[in-house]
């Protein structure tokens, strides 16, 4: 057996002697699903695990992010683990939250228990003494693009730059000292694959939109208001027909739900506000799609002589895997029991 293989089956070793361990890590978080920036359950439980583990962590980087860090014996270069604490606003959903109606549906509770699983075969002495680098381990907050109103409010009161985990990690420094960076994400579109390797994501950038009208009542004299409600229709309506302009290798997506649209039946709608998404292979598709975007809300604006508000957010680059770590992985791979993908 050579030095590394040897290495690793230390490392897996130790895993499995944690195994339902760090299975019930993730069955943890699943049970307790939080929002982006409201994740302080399941902060508290990496903090928890990491102290288990005797690991030294920082807290409450950007709200409710921890950081980590294992030093290697030897120089090299530092590989970041990353696990993501957030899940979804799905109310629907088995696992759901009763009252916040967040559910674990993209996995990131797997994450957790894969971030500290790793961590517990990465720090047995034996291997901790051979790694030529350094390990950064880092539970983040809020990477899905979603509650935006909520992220604003926290960008308002000085809490957030930026509104997603990652780019106020990127923005408080925790990223500095990385090379590399790595983690595992759970598919629905592996088919018969237990683990995959590579893919990638697009470019996007949100639309906070606000539809300002005059209210009046909507059976009496709906004549003396104006309907900011008709106004967000007309302008989705612009943004469909726009469809038809864009091309299919671009990928472009464009998506979103009126979170308010209005305060009572009887009354015209005097404010409305729409949330979404525009998306794209790269970022001057993104940027052509949304400037297409901006002109239909503006458009159902004019149409019926209300204004409106856009603010763009920053979203996400493109995601491209580096070839030089995805082509290294084949034969741990297999040694999970994995299959191709």
């Amino acid at each position: 057996m050579t030095a590394a293989a040897s290495l690793k089956a230390l490392a897996q070793a130790a895993i499995d002697r944690r195994r339902d361990w760090i299975i019930d890590i993730a069955e943890q978080a699943l049970r307790s699903p939080e929002l982006g920036f409201r994740e302080f359950e399941t902060s508290r439980l990496v903090s928890e695990k990491l102290t288990e583990l005797g690991i030294e962590h920082s807290r409450n980087v950007a709200i409710t992010g921890v950081t980590a860090s294992l030093r290697g014996g030897n120089n090299g270069p530092t590989v970041a683990v990353l696990g993501e604490l957030d899940a979804l606003p799905l109310p629907g959903h088995r696992s759901a939250d009763p009252m916040s109606g967040a559910a674990h549906a993209c996995g990131h509770n797997s994450q957790i228990g894969i971030m500290i699983g790793a961590a517990v075969g990465l720090m047995v002495p034996e291997v901790l003494r051979a790694l030529c680098g350094d390990i950064e381990l880092m539970a983040i907050p809020a990477e899905e693009f979603v509650d935006v109103e909520y992220r604003l409010d926290l960008q308002k009161k000085g809490k957030l730059r930026f509104l997603s985990g990652k780019q106020e990690f990127i923005r408080l420094g925790a990223f500095d000292r990385v090379d590399m960076a790595m983690m595992v994400h759970t598919s629905a579109t592996a088919e018969d694959a237990k683990f995959s390797l590579g893919g990638t994501t697009n470019a996007h950038v949100g639309k906070y939109v606000r539809f300002l009208g005059k209210s009046a009542h909507a059976g009496s004299s709906p004549h003396r208001g104006v309907n900011a409600l008709q106004a967000a229709l007309v302008a989705l309506h612009a943004v469909n027909t726009q469809r038809e302009t864009f091309q299919d290798p671009d990928i472009v997506r464009v998506h979103g739900i009126i979170t308010h649209g209005g305060e009572a039946a009887n009354a015209t709608p005097a404010e409305v506000r729409y949330e979404g998404r525009v998306r794209g292979r790269a970022i001057d598709v993104v940027d052509d799609a949304a400037t297409k975007v901006d002109r239909c809300l503006r458009a159902g604006a004019l149409a019926l002589g209300a204004s409106v508000e856009i603010v763009t957010i920053p979203g996400y680059f493109p995601l491209f895997n580096l070839c030089l770590i995805k082509n290294s992985q084949p034969t741990r791979r297999r040694g999970m029991g994995g299959g191709g993908g």
